[in-house]
């Protein structure tokens, strides 16, 4: 077992590496030794793992789903021994939050500074991005989801809601006519600003007040990565988007995008911190995800 276990682990490498050759410079070893501990590991699991060519390369699909429990067996070891060093008083360690771009300028950025503040042991890695990454793949503590989660099996803790505002740009609303609020479910013959997660044929659901709600429905023709990147297209006439609140105060103030529901009609999503921990959880990832739910409770998003 001992001898397998080992071999997990430069397969991982391995895999990690890209090439045996850079994983025996990784490990300080020669490619035969390697090349001998992958050979064994695929003769006692009686499966090709890894496809090689001179050039390059790949996982077999064996290979694929055995490589992600050894990310497991990984995060399991780090586990046991942060466990063994964890003291409430004195939180130490990294900690690798994902979230999207709004959520990282206006909640989890601050409150991770302010939470290093009381624990400067504390090495926080902030991944900004508004895309759903793979906790496993990216060694990923934490991550901010907005929306309903993907995996109903996920281990997720409920923050708080994030209100979005449907809106566009006054040359926009000029050019196509236009004429706010707007009370009809369909939005197919306007220009849609997608975030690239959001598919083709979107829709979106607005309530008013707490029994009644009205679904909108759009087709996608512009598609961005970013809250940011959709804020720009937005600003630069477009097309019709759907954005954080947060994200674009200044400019429905200022009148540079106009909201194009009627007041009182809200589009809220459910925020999450979603995570890969059972209940043996890290002492320092639990007073995080408590930290970041007490802070996301006196705010208004």
């Amino acid at each position: 077992m001992k001898t397998e276990f080992h071999r997990m682990q430069v397969f991982a490498q391995i895999v990690e590496s890209g090439s045996i050759t850079k994983a025996a410079e990784q490990l300080d070893v020669s490619k035969s030794v390697i090349s001998h501990h992958l050979l064994g590991l695929e003769q006692h699991l009686g499966v090709k793992l890894l496809t090689r060519t001179t050039r390059r390369q790949s996982l077999t699909e064996a290979g694929k789903r055995f490589y992600q429990r050894c990310l497991e067996m990984k995060k399991l070891m780090s586990l046991a021994e942060e466990e063994v060093r964890d003291s409430s008083a004195d939180l130490a360690g990294v900690i690798t939050v994902t979230s999207p771009h709004t959520l990282m300028t206006h909640l989890i950025g601050p409150a991770m500074c302010e939470f290093m503040q009381r624990h400067p042991r504390i090495e926080p890695h902030l991944l900004a991005s508004d895309m759903r990454l793979n906790l496993i793949e990216k060694y990923i503590d934490l991550s901010v989801t907005v929306g309903e989660l993907p995996d109903s099996s996920a281990r997720a803790v409920k923050i708080g809601e994030l209100e979005q505002v449907l809106c566009c740009a006054p040359a926009y609303m000029q050019r196509q006519q236009i004429s706010p609020p707007i009370a009809s479910m369909e939005f197919q013959n306007f220009d849609y600003i997608a975030n690239q997660w959001e598919g083709v044929n979107v829709e979106r659901r607005f309530f008013v007040g707490k029994e009644q709600n009205l679904t909108y429905r759009f087709r996608s023709t512009r598609v961005g990565d970013s809250v940011p990147t959709i804020r720009m297209m937005t600003l630069a006439g477009l097309g019709v988007a759907c954005l954080p609140r947060l994200a674009i105060e200044e400019e429905l103030k200022s009148g540079r995008l106009t909201r194009l529901t009627p007041e009182g009609m809200t589009l809220k999503a459910p925020l999450w911190i979603v995570h890969n921990y059972g209940l043996q959880m890290p002492t320092r990832i639990r007073a995080f995800i408590d930290f970041v739910k007490a802070k996301a409770e006196t705010q208004t998003f």
